[in-house]
């Protein structure tokens, strides 16, 4: 980067030069949780880090009407070493809910009141809105005899009239017919100064605040207390209003500064009118059966304000929110309009007995602006009342939702029961993945019950996640997670014979076996790909490839809008090569040396003028990575004769 020099006197300089610093890699094992819970925001991804976190949030246990497995899977996933998820809600329930309207002549949604739990309870509460004002004062006047003034000075009286003055104030100087307007620039004893030389020369009349004029900003006010940016202000002089946003407040001066320029003429002489200046704010009341009266005043509807409505309403029974889309009228007519006491309504009682794909599929919906999510899991899928047209809808949905988001990979439960002769077959014969990113477990797992004594089925897929992210954690993504131990696993609803595992795994189903002295163990790492797509068959190929996607895309992030041109191409060579280098250092590619376990190309083949022109810049990547030992094969040769031994 050249130095500039222009204006710059002759000296040393510094000129810090920042260097985009290595690529890191993404996470990759926060895991997601979509199902129902006994309490909680409905369809709101929440960020959690561990079980206790879970039950404080969204309740224990449910056994009634039917089992959830969606707790036993997130208490799984801690247990097996997870650290981080997130958790969805999903209900038949509602949540009661208020939409607070503008004051503008064509009313439009300002805020929405939303009962924090669902149900009929939520019915009872009740939202007023009334108007408040944190300040009143008035436009200053001012006006003394002048002694003479010319040129850009004018002399009053006494320093005690020429103090009455601030700079900033626009003044308006009177003799007979002559006028003028100007602006006060500094105060010298009984001397004011202005920013332009005046029209006229005067040896006597008055100066005096001028008349406050159309497109004017600055008011002089006689006190500013209450006052900050972002605070509308009603302007009001006996039949004429109107209403102004502060920008700036200046408290040494006494003025504020309005971010339009005022609609209206507003004289100030002594003898006219005062002009009011009053704060528009408003009062939220809300009164729950719980929770009692709730008081939340002089709230603003601007992100500046130090009373911003976002900021300082916390109530035990509602939310507040901006109405979505936000469409708001101008302000001050955007403020919620004053009314009574008012019910919220549309509130309905949970019953999980009548859940439906739908339901499942506006949680895993939800976490489409969440882009820290890596491992997908809906245990439900395959409880309740669900059959297997049931199961099948949601976890296709939760196929499509991976391979749309593409950083993200989906573990796939098997329905409870499933025989390995048909019935998980016909399961993994309804699903497929052509790049791979989900991967189907089998069979369900007995664990300790969390309720009482003896022992419990439930689906594997939290428990399995809580692998994906210890095996992350203490291996790397490219290691496959198999051949891993289920620490929390009691038994297995069936137990598999190696006869009966080789066609499931050749069908990419994940076996979970039990193994003498070894425990229970998972014993597959194969993706739901067609078989005859070799390139996505394992599952740490498919979540490394994501993971240094995803690495690459936010790690070269600064080169977008940098100019195309053979420096940018440089640093970005170095930088995806110097990333590939540290990947292969700890085994996920394959090669004796690093330009054997990768390439990275990019030169003007890939970019010639008319690429360029387009305003792309195109880098070819290609990685080699390892793949799982999935059969190790040891070749025995018995060779007839050899030495003799003897005694």
């Amino acid at each position: 980067m050249t130095f500039v020099a222009t204006n710059k006197a002759p000296g040393v300089y510094i000129d810090e030069i920042q260097v985009p610093g290595p690529i890191a890699g993404v996470g990759t094992s926060t895991a997601a949780f979509v199902g129902p819970a006994q309490r909680g925001p409905l369809l709101k991804p929440a960020f959690l880090t561990n079980f206790q976190e879970f039950q404080s949030a969204f309740g224990g246990y449910i056994e009634d009407p039917q089992r959830v497995y969606a707790t036993h899977a997130v208490k799984g996933f801690f247990d097996e070493g997870g650290s981080t998820c997130y958790f969805v809600r999903v209900g038949t329930g509602a949540q009661a809910s208020l939409t607070l309207n503008d004051r503008a002549t064509t009313p439009r949604p300002v805020l929405v009141v939303t009962a924090l739990q669902e149900g009929t309870g939520g019915n009872s509460i009740t939202v007023q809105v009334d108007d408040a004002s944190i300040a009143s004062t008035k436009a200053t006047r001012q006006q003394v005899n002048l002694t003479s003034a010319s040129g850009t000075q004018a002399t009053v009286g006494s320093p005690a009239d020429a103090a009455k003055f601030n700079p900033g104030d626009w003044v308006l100087l009177e003799q007979g017919a002559n006028t003028d307007r100007a602006t006060v620039s500094s105060i010298s004893g009984a001397n004011l100064n202005f920013t332009t030389s005046l029209s006229h020369t005067y040896n006597g009349g008055d100066i005096r605040i001028a008349d406050l004029m159309p497109g004017q900003r600055r008011i002089r006010l006689d006190a500013v207390t209450g006052i900050e940016p972002g605070t509308y202000l009603s302007i009001t002089q006996g039949g004429t209003t109107e209403t102004g946003v502060v920008k700036a407040v200046d408290s040494v001066n006494t003025s504020v500064t309005l971010t339009a320029g005022l609609a209206n003429l507003y004289t100030m002489k002594n003898a006219d009118p005062a002009v009011n200046i009053k704060t528009l704010e408003f009062k939220l009341t809300i009164a729950g059966p719980t929770t009692g009266t709730e008081v939340f005043d002089n709230l603003s509807l601007d992100p500046r304000h130090s009373r911003y409505f976002s900021n300082i309403v916390s109530s035990g029974a509602v939310s507040v929110e901006l109405a979505d889309p936000p469409t708001p009228s101008p302000p001050a007519k955007n403020l919620p309009a004053v009314q009574g006491a008012t019910a919220l309504s549309g509130g309905t009682t949970d019953n999980i007995a009548n859940l439906q794909t739908t339901d499942y599929h506006k949680g895993i919906d939800a976490l489409l602006k969440v882009d820290d999510v890596n491992i997908l899991c809906v245990p439900d899928a395959v409880g309740g009342s669900f059959n297997a047209a049931a199961t099948q809808d949601i976890q296709s949905y939760m196929v499509a939702h991976c391979e749309k988001a593409a950083n993200r990979f989906a573990v796939l439960d098997p329905r409870q029961g499933s025989k390995p002769a048909n019935g998980i077959v016909t399961q993994r014969n309804n699903l497929t993945s052509d790049r791979g990113f989900a991967a189907l477990y089998y069979p369900w797992i007995y664990i300790s019950n969390p309720l009482g004594s003896g022992r419990i089925l439930v689906p594997p897929s939290g428990h399995v996640a809580g692998i994906y992210a210890n095996n992350d954690s203490t291996r790397g993504v490219f290691k496959a997670p198999a051949n891993e131990p289920l620490t929390s696993a009691l038994d297995l609803e069936e137990v598999l014979t190696d006869n009966e595992n080789g066609p499931l795994n050749e069908r990419g189903i994940d076996v979970i076996r039990s193994f003498p002295g070894q425990g229970i163990r998972v014993w597959g790492t194969r993706t739901i790909a067609p078989s005859d797509v070799t390139q996505w068959r394992y599952i740490n190929v498919r979540r490394l490839t994501s993971f240094i996607e995803k690495s690459l895309q936010e790690g070269t992030r600064f080169a977008v809008f940098e100019p195309n041109n053979l420096t940018l191409w440089q640093t970005i060579k170095r930088l995806v090569t110097d990333f590939l280098t540290r990947i292969w250092a700890e085994g996920g590619l394959f090669g004796a040396s690093p330009d054997k376990a990768f390439s990275v190309r990019v030169d003007e083949t890939l970019n010639p003028p008319e690429i360029r022109a387009l305003g792309q810049l195109v880098i070819e990547v290609t990685i080699y990575p390892t793949t799982p030992a999935e059969f190790v094969v040891f070749r025995i040769i018995q060779e007839p004769g050899g030495p003799s031994v003897q005694e």
